[in-house]
């Protein structure tokens, strides 16, 4: 009878040892960079930062690996007029601190965001082109634009929202240790090297797994080794020179759809700058071996671009070819603006970027330095270059960036405050001439016409070479073999949908 006893509580305690493994099944992810503002999503944005908001935030909208706008927080949306927008919001949604997420809650956080309080954020910004938000009801919220924008739902992606109480009481700095959303995790504690984090209990996309880690590990070595160990599940931005390595130990690689144009801007505004004259910038594009780049260093995962657009996008125009690898043609460009003799230049950078990124930027250099330019890279912190790239600021006469397609909108990287174009707070380049139709596409609600406009915009941007354009960023990620379920959309990491094999 002991026996039987005794059995039985071995039983129980395997149970009860199996539920503890179960309720503590964690996914762990080695991303390269913590976001600037840390937890608070509501007021900043970029590509790093949605790594890892994406966990703990959601959004009206969502834009999916074909430029499709998706509903999210928002079940549906109509133009009621050419300035105002009605959005039917889900149901039965709270915040992670329990409270309700309704149109009162979208109304506050776009009021915050257009307050004196918010004037240094990104996203104050992005909420002046909405200058007026209304509760119809509870589930009903109108949101009115600057000006006629057919593209608001798309555009509106990058809000996040925080729920009212919680910030009245923390305000935005409350949100950078302690964030709260209606994302699928909310954190425990977000420290300078580790984001931990459970599941939310509230939430209306409920995770497959009880807890997440976040490792904030710069070096693309270190995350290929903590990969490897099994101290982390992805390891996100990768190298392709350890691909091998990786599926040799039978893990997987994946890369995420691309959706950013890698270029070089250029200063192409100050009449000292090289690239002040059309024919320098376009002798730079000449001059790059385009397909080395791609082939090799990036082992045919992405293909030279045409434009700054690819092809998931509105505006996008199939008939634009990349610029040809001719580097008697770079010359002879230079011969007629009278830099025979070759010239300088600086390149502003961070390291560790992308994947690759110190052997691209040596094979540019190479290549440019064939026909005389000789290109002096300086590497710079992470908010130098965002600095730079927010307010133009360069510190030398290019920058790596890019022309992005987040909201599935080719127009998108040319509108205000980005600096492509005329309108941005410190352009690398304008030109009123194309100016004129980037605002005409700008404000039409005829998709068909903007379609037009905007490809007129691109081809411009192609022929006057605007930037030193290159490949599609890519975003190539490993995989342990544990991981049974990945499936970003663009650069938004779905943590609702990431799963793994419960045995580490």
């Amino acid at each position: 009878m002991r026996f039987i006893f005794t059995l039985v509580l071995s039983m129980f305690g395997l149970l009860a040892s199996g539920q503890a493994l179960l309720a503590d099944k964690t996914f762990r992810l080695a991303a390269t960079a913590s976001p600037q503002l840390k937890g608070n999503a509501i007021a900043g944005g970029g590509v790093t930062a949605n790594f890892i908001w994406a966990a703990f935030y959601d959004s009206l909208t969502r834009i999916s690996n074909d430029g499709t706008v998706e509903p999210w927080l928002a079940t549906g949306w109509t133009a009621v007029s050419d300035t105002e927008w009605h959005f039917s919001l889900r149901p039965n949604v709270r915040f992670a601190n329990g409270e309700p997420f309704n149109a009162e809650a979208v109304k506050y956080t776009f009021d915050r965001l257009r307050s004196d309080d918010a004037r240094s954020y990104m996203r104050h910004r992005d909420t002046l082109n909405y200058p007026k938000v209304d509760v119809i009801d509870d589930l009903t919220i109108s949101i009115h634009t600057r000006e006629p924008n057919a593209m608001a739902p798309a555009y509106l992606a990058a809000i996040k929202f925080a729920p009212p109480s919680y910030l009245r009481e923390g305000g935005f700095q409350g949100l950078v240790d302690k964030p709260v959303g209606t994302g699928p995790f909310v954190v425990e504690r977000w420290g300078p090297d580790k984001i931990t984090a459970r599941a939310n209990p509230y939430a209306w996309t409920p995770p497959r797994v009880d807890r997440l880690e976040i490792f904030i590990v710069p070096d693309s070595t270190a995350r290929i080794q903590a990969l490897e160990t099994a101290q982390v599940d992805v390891a996100l931005a990768i190298s392709t020179d350890q691909i091998g390595q990786l599926e040799a130990a039978g893990h997987r690689v994946t890369t995420r759809t691309p959706h950013r144009v890698y270029v070089f801007a250029l200063q192409a505004e100050d009449p000292a700058s090289p690239f002040a004259d059309v024919r320098i910038r376009q002798a730079l594009n000449y001059a790059v071996n385009k397909d080395i780049l791609t082939d090799v260093l990036l082992a045919g995962l992405v293909q030279p671009v045409s434009q700054p657009a690819l092809p998931l996008t509105d505006g996008y125009d199939p008939d634009l070819e990349p610029y040809p690898y001719d580097p008697d043609k770079a010359r002879q460009l230079m011969l007629e603006a009278g830099r025979a003799d070759g010239f300088s230049f600086t390149l502003e950078t961070v390291s560790n970027f992308m994947p690759n990124d110190a052997a691209i930027l040596q094979q540019i250099q190479s290549d440019l330095s064939d026909v005389g330019i000789t290109m002096e890279i300086n590497v710079v912190t992470y908010p130098t270059i965002l600095r730079a790239t927010l307010f133009g600021e360069l510190g030398g006469e290019a920058m790596p960036t890019d022309f992005f397609d987040t909201t599935g909108d080719a127009l998108r990287p040319f509108l205000s405050p980005l600096n492509h174009a005329c309108t941005g707070a410190g352009p690398w380049y304008c030109d009123e001439s194309i100016q004129l139709v980037i605002d005409e596409a700008r404000i039409t609600m005829d998709l068909d016409r903007r379609t037009a406009l905007t490809r007129q915009v691109v081809r411009h941007y192609r022929d006057d070479a605007s930037s030193l354009f290159l490949f599609p960023v890519l975003g190539l990620d490993g995989l342990h073999k544990r991981v049974t379920k990945w499936e970003p959309w663009l650069d938004v990491l779905n943590y609702h949908l990431v799963d793994v094999d419960d045995a580490p």
